[in-house]
């Protein structure tokens, strides 16, 4: 919840709470050291007062006897009642060595004789200044209620200086408690009137920071905006690019498809119908001065019709539709031996079930061009087709085993074969596949690689 909140919100909480404990802390100390020094203060003058004007009322018959006579008690009583000493001191007492109360002004007696601290360290010389809060001894009746100031000072000393009574008297606290009030709120006032102009300068800083980071914040919020409408554009352009990609391999396939029927319905329709005709003029009934040339004619025209129908028949490829690509490349090496008569070994097969036309008709032709070039560099090499499938992609290998191509034939094949290549590396790519040839001292291999997903790449790593 604290976070959620703006950072000048934050700030003024924190700042507070802390103004607050420093008030506090300062308030608590400076009023514990000014009770310390009232408290000091007040037990200086209350020893004084007692030598001024107690201790020359008490004779050294009233020392021995143990107890002071009625005259010198009617005295006491109206120090403490009606002099100027009265007015601040409410109670008396004189102590002696043993614990032993000589007078109380309100007649208090201990029942049983205890030397306490305060005592002990008073018959030592020192004058000690307490409150009644905390009991030393036994108090008489409302000694303990307000918590009076309490002090114990050497009152008469023996020849050799050796303290021999002491005087306790309590003083009211009522100007001791007036300065404490006065100093509380003087050092609230004091933190106060610093810290708040302070804190109001530190606020209006923080919070042109928190109005800058705002800023900021909705300017990256923007432009994070703006960068996933650019990311959702550019795949939606990718998609649109590998569509088309794929549309221009389908309709480059439609044209070879087209060009091969109209081969095959129109040329080689009107060969066949002159290969008849001209038949006829070769047999025995036609001329027989012809019969050598007509002859020549027709086995001539029967070439060109086969080379027609071998066009037509590599240029169109309907049985590819509903094969699966494992079977597909199956085919092509099977086309390959039946034309050549030379076998060439088959590894590899693919998991995967779904058909693809359009790349069944890549691969295909793929193999088959590599198979060909193959023949026609290195004849007397073995051939060898392997595929598999990794991380999405399709591998096909196709390599010639044995010696290295011959450099005069690859030149003399080499329009042919630059051709085919060229087409083969174009057609891989608009599948989103790449292309690679490595000739070794014992042959040459070409490797295909091809998305199964078609799309436009390959994995990372």
């Amino acid at each position: 919840m604290f976070r959620r909140l703006r950072l000048e919100t934050q700030f003024i909480l924190i700042a507070s709470f802390v103004v607050l404990a420093l008030m506090v802390t300062l308030a608590i100390l400076t009023t514990n050291r000014l009770e310390n020094a009232v408290l000091n203060t007040a037990g200086s003058l209350g020893a004084a007062s007692l030598e001024t004007f107690v201790a020359p009322l008490i004779s050294p018959e009233d020392i021995e006897r143990g107890e002071l006579s009625p005259g010198v008690e009617r005295k006491l009583k109206d120090l403490v009642a009606t002099s100027a000493l009265g007015q601040h001191v409410h109670e008396l007492k004189i102590w002696e060595p043993d614990g032993t109360i000589m007078y109380s002004s309100s007649g208090l007696s201990v029942t049983e004789n205890v030397v306490f601290e305060e005592l002990e360290r008073a018959l030592a010389g020192e004058v000690v200044v307490g409150r009644t809060e905390t009991q030393k001894h036994q108090y008489a009746n409302g000694e303990e209620r307000g918590t009076s100031i309490e002090i114990y000072a050497p009152l008469v000393r023996d020849a050799a200086g050796q303290v021999i009574l002491v005087g306790e008297f309590y003083e009211r606290p009522d100007a001791l408690l007036q300065e404490l009030s006065v100093a509380w709120i003087s050092t609230v006032r004091t933190v106060l009137f610093v810290t708040v102009p302070m804190l109001a300068l530190l606020f209006l800083i923080v919070r042109s920071g928190s109005r800058l980071i705002d800023r900021q914040h909705d300017d990256i919020k923007r432009s994070l905006t703006r960068a996933v409408e650019l990311s959702n554009q550019n795949r939606r352009l990718r998609s649109a690019a590998d569509n088309a990609r794929l549309e221009a391999g389908k309709l480059n396939e439609m044209i070879l498809n087209q060009i091969g029927s109209d081969l095959h319905d129109g040329p080689v329709q009107l060969l066949t119908l002159l290969k008849l005709r001209l038949s006829d003029l070769a047999s025995p009934a036609g001329e027989r001065a012809s019969r050598h040339d007509v002859g020549k004619l027709v086995s001539i025209v029967t070439a060109v019709l086969d080379d027609l129908r071998d066009i037509s028949s590599d240029l169109v490829l309907p049985e590819l539709d509903d094969m699966s690509l494992t079977e597909a490349i199956r085919l092509a090496v099977s086309r390959h031996v039946d034309f050549t008569g030379r076998d060439v070994a088959v590894y590899g097969q693919v998991a995967s079930s779904r058909i693809d036309a359009h790349l069944n008709i890549c691969v295909y032709r793929f193999i088959q061009e590599a198979l060909m070039n193959g023949e026609r560099h290195a004849p007397g090499n073995r051939q060898r087709v392997s595929f598999a499938t990794r991380r999405k992609c399709l591998f096909v290998r196709v390599a010639d085993i044995g010696l290295r191509a011959d450099a005069t034939a690859q030149s003399v094949g080499s329009g042919h074969s630059g051709i085919g290549t060229v087409a083969q590396r174009r057609r891989i790519r608009a599948f989103g596949g790449r292309m690679r040839t490595v000739r070794r001292d014992n042959g040459t291999v070409v490797i295909a690689v091809l998305p199964l997903d078609h799309g436009g790449g390959f994995p990372d790593g």
